[in-house]
């Protein structure tokens, strides 16, 4: 059946839809500088605002050899990218044609047109419109709209869509030059972070030699007492051990936070405790808020609990009484962890100065905590800022991106008896709640009993480890336990492996990580 003669009238009023339309979609996809969200949102607004059957947004290829399917509406979108649907560009298809001859074209009726490409993933295409995205000299890719009508468009159609086309462009190359943007200053805080570690590793060497030169004479000595039969020098034996803490102190300062972070979600409040722990500071000396939905940062753990035990540890030495944590949202995306003690504090003109390698206030104190700190965070693309005052106390604030994951889904396995060993903290409520969701029996206790499976927190301040792990072997249990870490180091993997017990693994934030361990 062939449409009829539309009027003046219709002609007229379909125009002014198209073109309200077309302002619709430039008005919502020019902000969006995400390509997987914007392009997706793209088509549904297409599909949406016009009425068609299907749209799909075509990205040309490193090479310029393919259009790339990169959305598409629906179901038979779906299944076209997770086939890696590609178009040659060229004349072997109406998007291919579009991006070669940078022109709309348009199908009236498909199976007239020598371009169109026949989709058995869109069987009820009748009229099809290409339209190219171009941004100057620049083609990156064509939108293809499709109807189940026959004669579908019109030459005023084309206009219309093509404002809307060009929107988009401009849309995508904004995306794509912020994401250049995003890996140019990765690479430049890549050049500059192997900048600043050559220069402290000049410095550290230098360092190192001063420290290590009594130590040679301490040993001269102590082996001439024990040649002799004299009793040693503990004096000798002290300084030997402390130089050589300060020694361990400066490589790991200066190798650990070079390591590429691999981030994943990570629950900020929990870190905090573990680099707590870490520093041996009291549970009850460290209070931490946080505020109603805050969101996981986007953290290498065990990155992120290395800057925060510099802070804390800055904090004992500064002798705090209390250290306050304070973790929130913001309102461009990120984390706010902000840490504030009451301690000796600083003078103005040291504030500047404690992000520079060696430069430290107190004796026998390496100066590589707050300047490793700040490398780690840079490198999660944080920012960190530091407020003291003499007497006063110290408040160090770090801003963290926010991480962005769908809810988890919950794996199903066969039920198990789970005893979770842990105090009743945040991560605890949400292991409980996650792993009994899963269909698992689980218990919270610090005190060892009859599993399954045994899950022991390290950042443990309800009990002592070598007593856990004492429990565990008197309960034949050693085989069943897993450790969990937010940042394993080789000394607590090697005191755990002494004991017995071999598997530990990243403590897990999210619910698939975490019911993955059962």
């Amino acid at each position: 059946m062939t449409p009829q003669p539309q009027t003046e009238l219709q002609k007229t009023e379909r125009r002014a839809q198209l073109l309200e339309a077309a302002s619709l979609v430039g008005k919502q996809v020019t902000s969006i500088l995400n390509l997987d969200e914007l392009l997706p949102k793209t088509v549904d607004i297409i599909c949406d605002s016009y009425g068609f059957y299907y749209a799909g947004v075509f990205l040309v290829d490193e090479n310029g050899k393919f259009a790339v399917l990169r959305a598409g509406r629906g179901e038979a979108g779906k299944a076209m990218i997770a086939a890696g649907y590609k178009l040659e560009i060229g004349s072997h298809s109406m998007i291919g044609w579009s991006i070669s001859q940078r022109q709309a074209r348009i199908a009236l009726n498909v199976g007239e047109d020598a371009e169109h490409f026949k989709n058995p993933h869109l069987p009820l295409t009748r009229s099809e419109m290409a339209l190219p995205l171009v941004v100057g000299e620049k083609v990156l890719g064509a939108v293809t709209v499709q109807s189940t009508e026959e004669r579908a468009f019109s030459d005023e159609d084309i206009l219309t869509l093509q404002t809307m086309a060009d929107q988009l462009a401009i849309a995508i190359n904004n995306a794509d030059l912020l994401k250049e943007l995003q890996r140019t200053n990765e690479q430049l805080l890549r050049a500059k972070t192997y900048e600043a570690l050559t220069a402290a590793t000049t410095q550290a060497i230098h360092w190192i030699g001063n420290k290590a030169l009594p130590m040679t004479t301490a040993v001269e000595r102590i082996r001439a007492d024990a040649a002799s039969g004299q009793k040693l020098d503990e004096e000798d034996l002290d300084m030997l051990a402390e130089s050589a803490r300060l020694i361990i102190e400066v490589k790991e300062n200066l190798l650990g936070p070079i390591r590429e972070p691999q981030t994943r979600p990570v629950m900020a409040a929990d870190l905090v405790r573990a680099a707590a722990f870490q520093v041996g500071l009291p549970e009850a000396l460290v209070k931490v808020e946080v505020e109603e939905n805050t969101p996981h940062i986007q953290a290498d753990s065990a990155q992120m609990v290395r800057a925060l035990y510099n802070i804390m540890k800055n904090s004992m030495e500064a002798h705090a009484k209390r250290i306050y944590v304070h973790i929130a949202a913001t309102l461009d995306n990120r984390v706010l962890i902000e840490i504030a003690d009451d301690g000796d504090g600083m003078l103005n003109e040291m504030k500047e100065k404690v992000w520079a390698a060696f430069v430290s206030t107190k004796e026998n104190h390496t100066g590589l905590g707050l300047p490793a700190t700040l490398l780690i965070v840079n490198q999660h693309q944080g920012t960190i800022a530091i407020n003291s005052a003499p007497q006063k106390g110290t408040v160090v604030e770090i801003w963290l991106p926010a991480a962005h994951h769908p809810q988890s889904p919950i794996l199903t396995s066969s039920s198990k008896n789970i005893l979770l060993v842990d105090d009743n903290d945040p991560w605890t409520v949400f292991a409980l709640e996650s792993l009994k969701a899963a269909g698992h029996t689980v218990t919270r206790a610090t005190a060892i009993q009859p599993a399954d499976l045994v899950l022991v927190d390290e950042a443990l301040f309800g009990a002592q480890m070598t007593d856990i792990l004492a429990q565990l072997k008197a309960h034949d249990l050693l085989a069943k336990t897993v450790i969990l870490s937010a940042a394993p180091s080789v000394d607590a993997i090697n005191l755990f492996s002494r004991h017995g017990v071999t598997h530990v693994a990243l403590k897990p934030y999210t619910t698939a990580e975490l019911t993955a361990l059962a």
